[in-house]
C-alpha cells in the first residue's frame, strides 16, 4: 500500500472524484477548499484545510501535511508551486509549468500549435480597443469570439461578436481581461476524451464521448460519441498527442470540435 498522503488544491465535484478514486485505493487525501466543498464530504474525519485554493499561505499549509501535490482546478498560483517543488517540500503534478501553460488560454494555444496539435485559428489582442479588435477581425471575418485569456470557463470571459456595431459591447463586458480573439468555429459536433498521463509520459485516454451544452454548461454525454469508429480514434488520437506534449502526471480533459466538412476534429481550449 502507498503510504503517501496527496494533497489536492480545489474541493469541487472533480476533487469529489478523486478523493472517491483515492479512498478504493486506500491513498490518504488531504483537501484545500471551503469548509463544505463536496470533496471534504467523502473523508470528512480527515483534517482538511479550510481555505482558498489561490491563498499562497493556505498552499503551504496544505505541503505541509501531504507528499503529493496536486489540483482539481487550474486557477492556482503555481509561483508558490514551484517554489514548494524547488525547496523539495513535496512533488507537484502535474508540473507547475503545465498549470501556468493551461491557465493562459491563448499560451495553451501557442503551446499545441507548436507541436502541431490542431487549434483554431487565434490571435492575441494587444489593447482592448475598437481599432484593435476591427484589425483582427479583417484577418478572422464575423462572427468571430472574444475571450479572456485567463480566469474563464463555462461560457464565462466569451463574447460572441457578429458584426462591428457589437465590439463596444464585448469590450465593456469584458473590460480589465486579457484578450484574444478566435476564429468562429462552425462546429458539428463537441467531442471529448479523457486522458492520463504517467509521472514518465505515458498516456493512455477513455474512449470519445460526445458532449450536449446548455446554457454553456455540460447537460449530457452520449458515449460512445455519436460518430463514426474512425473518427472516434482519431479524436482520441489527437487527445493523447496533445497531452503527450505537457509534463507530469494527471488526468486531463481535452475537448474538441468536430466539422461534419472535414470529418476531423479540432482541440477546443477548454
Amino acid at each position: 500500500m502507498d503510504s503517501r498522503t496527496i494533497g489536492i488544491l480545489g474541493g469541487g465535484q472533480l476533487g469529489r472524484m478523486l478523493v472517491e478514486a483515492a479512498n478504493r485505493l486506500n491513498l490518504k487525501t488531504v483537501v484545500l477548499d471551503t469548509a463544505m466543498s463536496p470533496a471534504k464530504q467523502i473523508n470528512a474525519a480527515t483534517v482538511h484545510i479550510d481555505g482558498s485554493f489561490a491563498d499562497p499561505k493556505a498552499i503551504a499549509q496544505l505541503a505541509a501535511k501531504c507528499d503529493i501535490l496536486t489540483a482539481e482546478i487550474e486557477h492556482i498560483d503555481t509561483a508558490v508551486l514551484e517554489e514548494l517543488e524547488a525547496a523539495g517540500r513535496v512533488v507537484v503534478q502535474p508540473s507547475p509549468l503545465t498549470i501556468r501553460t493551461i491557465q493562459d488560454k491563448f499560451c495553451q494555444k501557442q503551446h499545441l500549435m507548436k507541436h502541431s496539435i490542431a487549434t483554431p485559428e487565434s490571435y492575441a489582442l494587444e489593447a482592448n480597443t475598437f481599432d484593435a479588435v476591427t484589425e483582427i477581425a479583417e484577418k478572422v471575418g464575423y462572427p468571430f469570439m472574444v475571450k479572456s485569456r485567463t480566469l474563464a470557463y463555462d461560457g464565462r470571459g466569451n463574447y460572441v461578436v457578429n458584426a462591428p456595431a457589437e465590439i463596444p459591447e464585448a469590450l465593456k463586458i469584458l473590460e480589465g481581461k486579457p484578450l484574444y480573439i478566435e476564429r468562429w468555429a462552425n462546429f458539428t459536433k463537441e467531442l471529448a476524451v479523457m486522458v492520463v498521463r504517467s509521472s514518465k509520459g505515458l498516456v493512455r485516454s477513455f474512449p470519445t464521448v460526445e458532449t450536449i451544452h446548455q446554457n454553456n454548461i455540460c447537460h449530457m454525454v452520449f458515449a460512445p460519441a455519436r460518430v463514426s469508429a474512425g473518427t472516434r480514434a482519431k479524436a482520441r488520437s489527437l487527445a493523447e498527442r496533445a497531452v503527450a506534449t505537457f509534463k507530469g502526471a494527471g488526468v486531463f480533459g481535452v475537448e474538441m470540435f468536430w466539422f461534419a466538412d472535414t470529418g476531423f476534429p479540432s482541440r477546443k481550449d477548454d
